[in-house]
């Protein structure tokens, strides 16, 4: 994808990525030097070295190698502009645990410290203070190397972790809005969005609390109320191009769209001895916080244009003015789900989750997608055009030029490397 973006596009003046830059953050090698050849730091400079098997005519792997991918020679003339996704988000430290144990296992920060209030009575008060911080973090979840890898400002409360500048006639937004993902099957030895696993039913301490949100953007809290202020300033509104960066949008056509970003409502089932039978979590679609509290805010002060990452597909949408575009399909697409293409299994068929009642194919808040308006490079089971791409072969990239004020998607079929990047949808921004 990098190394035929370069080819395509040549240099750019900025890079603007919406989470999920590795897998595990606090594993060093998936930033500089990962063994596969696709480190993060590498790929964007043009030094990773990735050889994909040929392929048929069929779109088949041939078993012989193919080309070997360098990626681009991007962030040595261009700043990179991130924003947190669930894998830059590190769980629970356990040394006693491998980094992947760690990663899966955070809990949310009112929990670590309820958990803390229990143990300072065992504390010296005069070490208190110094560390309470320190102790919820360890046992909780933590964004410790994403801010040590990146220098972001640290304005507000953001601490680095969500923020806003000026970049040329852009004002860039970039929010934390991004919670832990966890897998929806019901299985009982499953700790899942929906569910607990049936063996710590007895130990609360193990609990995952279901697909928690790890900052909150609800009216009325921190980062909410700084995303007014940032709205409201002179340099937002007089900016030509006013665009967020998030990594979870309310909007989307893919598996990661449902639940909708709303708090887990715990459900807590007991027998008539008050022992704990279930435990399951609730995410009303009414209770959208994305869609509730923040997409009002950012359509009233004119937001152009939102990109986000989370369902690792390519769509596009016009909704009030915003453009919106996720476009992060590298390979590991999560799937497009419409009508006549594909149906989302990530719903639970137990009767007592309200969750089996969200919508298997299309947008959870009925939202229609663009259809490319050059065209479309997948089709529907009927040959019909899709708003989207979910291929693992065909990768995707954008480019805005802010002098035209256009949003230009390409495609490139990565068996075939010797094809060129197709130009399959372009539309206005800022206008």
């Amino acid at each position: 994808n990098l190394e035929m973006f370069e080819k395509t596009v040549g240099r750019v003046d900025a890079v603007f990525f919406a989470g999920d830059m590795v897998y595990i953050p606090d594993r060093a090698s998936e930033w500089f030097d990962n063994h596969r050849g696709s480190a993060f730091f590498p790929c964007l400079q043009g030094k990773a070295g990735v050889t994909l098997e040929k392929t048929t005519a069929q779109g088949q792997e041939a078993g012989q190698p193919g080309h070997t991918y360098r990626g681009g020679t991007i962030i040595q003339h261009a700043p990179l502009f991130p924003v947190i996704g669930n894998h830059e988000v590190m769980g629970r430290y356990d040394p006693e645990n491998d980094l992947e144990t760690q990663f899966s296992d955070p809990q949310p920060y009112t929990v670590a410290a309820r958990r803390y209030e229990k143990l300072a009575g065992q504390v010296n008060p005069e070490n208190l203070e110094k560390i309470t911080s320190a102790w919820i973090e360890n046992n909780s979840f933590n964004t410790i190397t994403y801010r040590e890898v990146f220098t972001l400002p640290s304005r507000g409360s953001g601490n680095e972790n969500y923020y806003a500048l000026v970049f040329g006639d852009i004002f860039l937004i970039g929010l934390y809005a991004t919670r832990i993902w966890r897998p929806p099957d019901l299985e009982p030895a499953t700790k899942g969005k929906y569910k607990e696993a049936d063996s710590l039913l007895d130990t609360p301490e193990q609990w995952g609390h279901g697909e928690f949100i790890f900052a909150d953007l609800q009216k009325g809290s921190p980062q909410y109320e700084w995303l007014v202020d940032q709205l409201q300033s002179p340099a937002f509104q007089q900016s030509k191009y006013k665009i967020v960066l998030m990594h979870q949008a309310p909007h989307g056509l893919g598996r990661n769209h449902i639940p909708v970003f709303a708090h887990p409502e715990q459900i807590v089932e007991r027998d008539d001895f008050g022992r704990i039978t279930s435990v399951r979590y609730e995410y009303p679609i009414d209770k959208d916080i994305l869609f509730n509290d923040v997409m009002p805010l950012l359509k009233e002060a004119g937001v152009d244009l939102i990109h986000s990452g989370h369902s690792h597909l390519w769509f596009r949408m016009d909704l009030d003015g915003i453009t919106y575009i996720e476009t992060s399909n590298v390979g590991n697409s999560y799937g497009c789900y419409m009508d006549g293409y594909k149906k989302r299994t990530n719903r639970p068929e137990d009767k007592r989750f309200t969750a089996r009642n969200y919508p298997a194919t299309g947008d959870p808040h009925g939202r229609l997608p663009v259809v490319p308006s050059i065209f479309s490079p997948l089709t529907d089971n009927d040959g019909s055009d899709l708003p989207c791409v979910d291929s693992n072969s065909l990768t995707v990239f954008t480019i805005l030029d802010t002098g035209r004020g256009t949003l230009s998607s390409y495609v490139f079929d990565t068996g075939t490397p010797e094809s060129p990047a197709r130009l399959f949808d372009e539309t206005e921004v800022g206008r």
